[in-house]
């Protein structure tokens, strides 16, 4: 008799399905539809996770309907679709991060730009959601008299039957973790090409900064000095008039130009935040000299992307290991932590894609509360603007004592 939940934890199990998909349906829908209709979202380092959300939507149907597929009976209309949806979107994520990886391998080591990586999308995209459905649609129609039909209760939710259990591991888990593998060697060759060009990169791998290559961005501003003569306001002064065509030319003539007016206060510095929020940046030269600049963000979304895969699939492999090595028992605590992890899919995906919108999403926000966004990179340039005029201006006169009078009389002899 195969191992089933007891009424408490399959009420548990229930609820937290349900409960967190829900919550990952409404960032899905965050994603899908600001990417869709706002151009503040559909930027290249979005498309990733946009395409990737749509396997993540079906895999929270499945997770909605929870445990009333098995509940439902094998051959249940219910039970199948389930199981043909779990097949389908169960691996996609993983697919996912293996595109991006080579997308990552083709940026730092084939100097391929964003243009050319959006060439790749659609056969990504028929890559990823073809490989699945093969196999999917596939079991559909497999039953035999030992084992009955693939599709079939698996504690979850209906997906491959625990009769038909070395399926999972080969047609799933198999390539799956191949392609983390790939990803992986990728990822380690990639963070030794940005180790090396770290002082160019500062800031890359900083989730809080969402553009480290246009930000702060080095600004030159001339100042030009003026000089207009006048007479000296001081009594008993003698304003002599050089000749330039003076014989003595030991020094050439010049004149510096001296105003004093009331001494402008300083403007307070802010303080500092704290080390953690503290973003170093790099100059927009120093960034499109080297490196393609949107192509490294497409790959800092994509290593995000895969953090958010590792966190959902570790988990679930622990279990199925558990499961092959006890094949008579339910570990409820693994099985329940992957239920949570399959269901949040979409709720880290959210994050990922908000991290690196953050001022699209601080846009929207102003936009439904009817307020004018100004962005911070322009507050900050407004001030960097400002504070180097100031400089200007100090460095174009010489301050003396606040109340003096100042006249202006320098010649060479």
């Amino acid at each position: 008799m195969a191992p089933s939940l007891t009424p408490e934890q399959h009420l548990v199990m229930v609820l937290t399905e349900r409960l967190i998909s829900g919550a990952s349906i409404v960032g899905i829908l965050f994603i899908i539809l600001t990417y869709m209709f706002s151009s503040s979202f559909s930027k290249p380092i979005n498309r990733l996770v946009f395409y990737a959300s749509w396997g993540n939507l079906g895999l929270c149907i499945v997770a909605m309907i929870s445990l009333n597929g098995p509940d439902a009976g094998d051959d249940s209309p219910l039970c199948q679709f389930q199981g043909f949806m779990a097949q389908l979107f169960l691996g996609v994520d993983a697919y996912w991060a293996f595109c991006m990886a080579v997308n990552i391998y083709l940026v730092f080591f084939r100097s391929y730009n964003t243009k050319q990586l959006r060439g790749l999308d659609h056969k990504y995209f028929l890559a990823c959601y073809g490989f699945a459905l093969v196999p999917s649609i596939i079991y559909l129609f497999i039953k035999t008299k030992d084992r009955g039909k693939i599709y079939g209760g698996a504690i979850l939710w209906c997906w491959v039957s625990r009769d038909w259990n070395f399926l999972r591991i080969a047609v799933l888990y198999v390539f799956m973790w191949v392609a983390v593998i790939i990803a992986i060697v990728i990822y380690i060759m990639a963070g030794r090409d940005v180790w090396r060009k770290r002082d160019a990169l500062k800031g890359f791998l900083n989730p809080f900064n969402e553009d480290p290559f246009t930000k702060n961005v080095t600004m030159t501003t001339s100042v030009t000095v003026t000089s207009k003569s006048r007479k000296p306001s001081l009594p008993n002064l003698e304003v002599r008039e050089v000749d330039e065509s003076h014989p003595d030319r030991s020094y050439d003539a010049y004149s510096v130009n001296i105003e004093i007016g009331q001494q402008r206060p300083e403007r307070p510095r802010r303080p500092s935040r704290p080390a953690v929020f503290r973003i170093p940046t790099v100059t927009r030269a120093a960034a499109l000299s080297e490196e393609n600049a949107d192509a490294f963000l497409y790959a800092r979304v994509a290593f995000l992307f895969f953090i958010a895969l590792l966190i959902t699939w570790v988990p679930s492999s622990v279990n199925r290991a558990y499961a092959l090595a006890h094949p008579e028992h339910i570990n409820f605590p693994l099985n329940f932590t992957s239920a949570v992890v399959f269901s949040s899919q979409g709720v880290l995906n959210c994050v990922v894609y908000m991290a690196t919108s953050q001022s699209a999403c601080r846009r929207l926000w102003a936009k439904m509360l009817r307020r004018d966004y100004v962005s911070p990179t322009s507050r900050k340039e407004s001030f960097t603007t400002y504070a180097m005029g100031l400089e200007g201006e100090r460095n174009g006169r010489q301050r003396l004592d606040s109340d003096a009078t100042s006249f202006t009389e320098l010649t060479a002899r």
